[in-house]
């Protein structure tokens, strides 16, 4: 007699499949990894980790975010391409400009070292 308990890995958070128009989530971009029937991709949420497949259309959007950066993704559900093909639609939003937080970037301190007439009243633009 076979075991009707539901296995979920540790560490992968919920899974989630794309299925209503609409669906969005907003957290932290975890990053990309290979699941067993495709990428996969995890997000950190304030309800915790959530995993889900990476359709094409939205691998391709996320491989342009840094991990770390916080992102919206919303579901636009199935659309038709020009070619006539079926897809899965996705919008995503990068909060600020999609890199996670640095030190500060060694082209502005270098060049407030190298301006004579700093006096400290350097406004950052």
């Amino acid at each position: 007699m076979s075991s009707l308990k539901r296995w979920r890995r540790v560490g992968q958070g919920q899974f989630h499949k794309w299925e209503q128009a609409g669906e969005e989530f907003e957290g932290t971009w975890r990053g990309a990894h290979e699941g067993r029937y495709g990428p996969l991709g995890t997000l950190e949420t304030s309800g915790g980790l959530i995993t889900f497949p990476l359709p094409a259309a939205l691998l391709d959007r996320l491989q342009r975010v840094g991990e770390g950066a916080e992102v919206l993704i919303q579901y636009t559900g199935m659309q038709t391409s020009k070619a006539g093909r079926s897809f899965k639609g996705f919008e995503v939003y990068v909060a600020g400009d999609g890199v996670p937080a640095e030190p500060a970037q060694h082209t502005a301190s270098s060049r407030q070292a190298e301006s004579p007439a700093s006096d400290g009243d350097h406004k950052e633009v």
